[in-house]
């Protein structure tokens, strides 16, 4: 592979949101473990491979999306809360095909610092992030507070210092979405000092 087709697979790598997801669409199921396959590849310290997925599609999405609203309710003073987020969470589930929560399954023996698990787990994120386009996904990893409460680790089954790390949140692009340019970065010059 030449340095331009890196350069191109990594610098076209968006995030899309669910005002561009087809309503009702879905993602097969196939589709999904290819995408979970290329997490499946990040580097990780000691090979600890951290990485853990819980996926949601088809009803399973409807119930995830109840949960998280209940969950912001419940967590949410009454002065702060707010009926349309509330409605929002839950409307999430008309265009989001699939959701996958993304978890950090600590290394039992604790032989590295919990840092570099989570540092695994994003790398894990972001090979999923850069192969969505290739099979005709969008989405975004969202991390509301609402990922890292007591009431999601328990709904997510994750036991001892195991966690939440969000939401990888994907759907079907809405036919003939346009193409939307990515807002050029500031130059890598203005980010680095030469020693």
């Amino acid at each position: 592979m030449e340095y331009a087709e890196v350069e191109h697979l990594i610098s076209n790598r968006q995030s899309l949101f669910t005002q561009q997801m087809e309503e009702n669409a879905s993602i097969q199921k196939d589709k999904l473990l290819q995408l979970l396959q290329l997490a499946n590849y990040a580097p990780s310290h000691r090979r600890t491979e951290p990485w853990r997925f819980v996926i949601f599609r088809d009803e399973e999405k409807n119930v995830f999306f109840k949960k998280l609203a209940a969950i912001y309710k419940l967590n949410t003073s009454s002065e702060d809360f707010d009926e349309k987020k509330f409605q929002k969470i839950q409307n999430k589930a008309k265009n989001v095909a699939a959701v996958i929560a993304i978890c950090m399954n600590r290394c039992l023996k604790e032989s590295v610092p919990v840092f570099e698990e989570q540092w695994a787990v994003a790398c894990s994120v972001q090979n999923m992030l850069l192969g969505m386009k290739t099979l005709g996904i969008i989405g975004y990893w969202s991390t509301p507070r609402m990922a890292f409460s007591d009431e999601m680790k328990s709904y997510l089954e994750l036991q001892g210092d195991n966690q939440c790390m969000g939401f990888l949140q994907l759907g079907i692009p809405k036919e003939g979405l346009p193409d939307i340019t990515r807002k050029e970065n500031n130059p890598i010059e203005d980010k680095i000092s030469w020693r």
